[in-house]
C-alpha cells in the first residue's frame, strides 16, 4: 500500500514537518504537547540567535559580487569583505530585537555575550568560505565562457529558504539551503548554531530531520539529494550523510507510525532522557504521571 493510499484510510491529520518527525523520535510525548494540543514552547535566547543566525545567513548571498573578486586576491582580503558584510547583517537583525524577534534575554550581559559569539560564529564561517573561494579561483579560467557559472555554481546556493511542501500528506519543510554537485544532482545544507557533543558526529535528532527533508525533496522531485550536509557554526565543522532509499523508507515509516494513532496522551508515550529537565511540558508530565498513580492504586 503507498503512503498516499494509507493516509486516506487514517483518522489524523497532524500537520507535520521535519522538525515535527524528528520531535517525535525524541519524545512522541513533547510532539502531542506540541503538534496536537497545540502547546507554545517558551521562547529562548538560543533559539531567538538561531534565528537570526539563520537569516543573516540566509541574506548573504545577496550582497557578495563574484565579479569584483581578482584571483589575485589574498583570501585575507576576501575574508574581511565577508566578514564585514556577515557584521553588518547580524547588527541590522539584532536590532529587531524586541520587535520583529522576542527580547527573552535575561539582562543585557546575556544579550551582549550571545552578541559576540554570535560575530565569532561568522567570522570563522567568513574565513572557511573565502580561503575555499581563493583556491576555487586559481582553478578557474577566468577568460572562460563558463568561468562565472562555475563560479557561481560552486559558491551560490541553489537555493535558500526553500519550501517544500506535499500538501495530500499535510506535511511541510524549509530547506535552510541546496548547492548544486555539478551535474551530479543537489546536497541539502542545514545549518546548526546548537551544541554538538562529538567533533565529526550528527545527533539522532538532527539526522532524523535531515532525512525527512531528503524525504520531501523526493516526494517533490523525484529523486534523491546526493547528501545532507549539516554546518555546525560553532566549530565551523561540516558533516555529510548520504541519503539512500532506506532513509527515504525510514520516515515514510515514521510518518505512517504516526498517522496510525489516535490525537489522545495515551497514544503518545514520554521517552525520559537527560533532556526532560530542560523540557517545557515537564510539569504537564508530572501532572500525567501523578494521575496515572492515583489510577494504579484505586
Amino acid at each position: 500500500m503507498i503512503l498516499k493510499d494509507f493516509l486516506q484510510k487514517e483518522t489524523n491529520r497532524i500537520r507535520l514537518s521535519p522538525t515535527a518527525i524528528s520531535t517525535y523520535y525524541t519524545c512522541p510525548r513533547k510532539f502531542f504537547y506540541i503538534y496536537i494540543k497545540g502547546l507554545k514552547e517558551k521562547p529562548s535566547a538560543a533559539k531567538v540567535r538561531g534565528s537570526i543566525t539563520h537569516k543573516v545567513l540566509e541574506n548573504f548571498f545577496d550582497f557578495v559580487d563574484l565579479t569584483k573578486i581578482d584571483k589575485k586576491e589574498n583570501w585575507e582580503k576576501i575574508w574581511k569583505k565577508f566578514r564585514d558584510i556577515l557584521f553588518k547583517l547580524l547588527e541590522s537583525e539584532w536590532s529587531e530585537i524586541g520587535k520583529k524577534y522576542k527580547d527573552c534575554f535575561k539582562n543585557n550581559s546575556e544579550k551582549k555575550k550571545l552578541f559576540d559569539e554570535t560575530k565569532e560564529f561568522l567570522n570563522f564561517y567568513a574565513i572557511k568560505l573565502s580561503y575555499s573561494l581563493h583556491n576555487k579561483l586559481q582553478e578557474l579560467n577566468k577568460n572562460s565562457e563558463w568561468f562565472e557559472q562555475d563560479l557561481q555554481r560552486f559558491f551560490f546556493p541553489k537555493n535558500r529558504e526553500m519550501k517544500l511542501e506535499i500538501k495530500n500528506e499535510d506535511i511541510s519543510g524549509f530547506v535552510d539551503k541546496t548547492m548544486s554537485l555539478f551535474g551530479k544532482g543537489i546536497a541539502i545544507v542545514d545549518y546548526k548554531t546548537s551544541k554538538c557533543s562529538l567533533p565529526h558526529f550528527i545527533p539522532d535528532s538532527h539526522l532524523k530531520q535531515g532525512k525527512a527533508y531528503a524525504y520531501l525533496w523526493k516526494q517533490t522531485f523525484g529523486e534523491l539529494p546526493k547528501h545532507i550536509s549539516f554546518y555546525y557554526l560553532r566549530t565551523g565543522e561540516s558533516v555529510f550523510y548520504p541519503i539512500s532509499e532506506l532513509d527515504i523508507k525510514e520516515i515514510e515509516n515514521d510518518i505512517k507510525e504516526i498517522r496510525n494513532k489516535k490525537p489522545i496522551i495515551e497514544e503518545f508515550p514520554k521517552k525520559e532522557s537527560r533532556l526532560c529537565k530542560f523540557c517545557d511540558f515537564k510539569e504537564f508530565c508530572k501532572v500525567v504521571d501523578k494521575k496515572d498513580e492515583n489510577l494504579e492504586t484505586s
